[in-house]
């Protein structure tokens, strides 16, 4: 095994330590989600119930001295009728208020995830960038490399190591200069790198092929910063879920590439015809059963049959699943698109 293997096998087991810690928050989450849901049903019941009692024995008291017909009489009669609607309503009602809580921490969740894996990038970066300067032999090419470093001074800042670059840096230029150590610190280190950077510009000018001095990749897997899905592509039809998941799962897929029709019961039976018309058309489909009706749901499986297509079915109101579900979708999707190819 050489060191590259032994970087893959690192970084393997990074990814899959931060997928570990993101499962067992999950489950946390979720069951914060049960116990939420039962505390704001009674929340709600302890509020409505007494109200709704009050205005019955009202009512009783109209209809006992003969009132039953009269203008106030009948206004109660409409808040009971209310109230009554509103208890019926309340499982839905805890539901989206304990749901709403949850994908704030859904999100939490995959911000810390986020930054945990531009962490390892930034160090994997570091360690590219000290190979690249190690590796040039030449007074100009030294030089040269630190308009490569400039491109990342924001991720080496980030991490304490911008000092650490620019001196490996100024001990390779004066390595191989031949009036003697030429570069040295001008005030702070960014300073530093900004005044070898303006010298390097102008080496680059003087000369028809200048030297392109890039870090290479070894110690990352890849020259982007990472982001969470950036590397999702297709088109993904939903229907169920709730107006607030609907944001915030597009929210998290705005830097990706997927083309996203969602479909939810507020957006009513016009939006939903529009969203069957995408099915045929569409590299996944989604059924969120959470949230979406008896009729939203069988008009959605119906087309799918209709269509040839088979619906991935999730028993969710949260967005780590739905974006767990798209990204393995597309990719199974990439995947088999590849090997048919081949």
């Amino acid at each position: 095994m050489d060191i590259s293997e032994i970087d893959e096998l690192e970084a393997s087991v990074g990814d899959l330590l931060l997928a570990a810690k993101a499962e067992i928050e999950q489950k946390r989450i979720q069951q914060q989600r049960d116990l939420q849901i039962q505390e704001n049903l009674e929340k709600i019941e302890h509020r409505l119930k007494p109200l709704l009692e009050k205005v019955e024995h009202t009512l009783k008291e109209l209809q006992t001295e003969g009132f039953d017909d009269s203008p106030t009489a009948q206004k109660l009669k409409q808040k009971a009728s209310d109230i009554n609607k509103e208890l019926t309503e309340a499982p839905m009602l805890a539901a989206q208020q304990a749901d709403r809580h949850m994908i704030l921490q859904e999100e939490r969740l995959l911000d810390e995830r986020e930054a945990e894996q531009r962490l390892q990038w930034r160090r994997e970066l570091k360690a590219d960038l000290l190979e690249m300067i190690s590796e040039q032999t030449d007074f100009y090419s030294a030089t040269d490399a630190s308009i490569a470093i400039r491109g990342y001074v924001s991720d080496l800042k980030a991490i304490s190591t911008l000092e650490e670059v620019v001196e490996a840096l100024i001990n390779q230029i004066n390595a191989y200069s031949i009036e003697g150590p030429v570069a040295k610190i001008r005030g702070s280190h960014e300073n530093t790198l900004n005044f070898i950077y303006g010298k390097a510009l102008e080496n680059r000018a003087s000369v028809d092929r200048p030297p392109d001095v890039q870090p290479p990749t070894r110690h990352r897997r890849s020259e982007k910063r990472p982001s969470l899905y950036t590397d999702l592509k297709g088109k993904v039809v939903v229907f169920g879920g709730h107006d607030r998941l609907e944001t915030a799962v597009k929210n998290r897929l705005r830097d990706a590439e997927v083309y996203l029709i969602w479909c939810t019961e507020q957006g009513g039976l016009q939006l939903a015809a529009q969203g069957e018309s995408h099915i045929s058309s569409a590299d996944l489909v989604i059924i969120v059963t959470g949230y979406a009706s008896h009729s939203l749901t069988e008009k959605a499986i119906e087309a799918c049959r209709r269509l040839g297509k088979t619906p991935e079915m999730i028993n969710t109101t949260g967005m780590t699943r739905v974006l767990e579900a798209i990204e393995s979708g597309l990719k199974t999707q990439l995947l088999a698109r590849h090997w048919n190819q081949s």
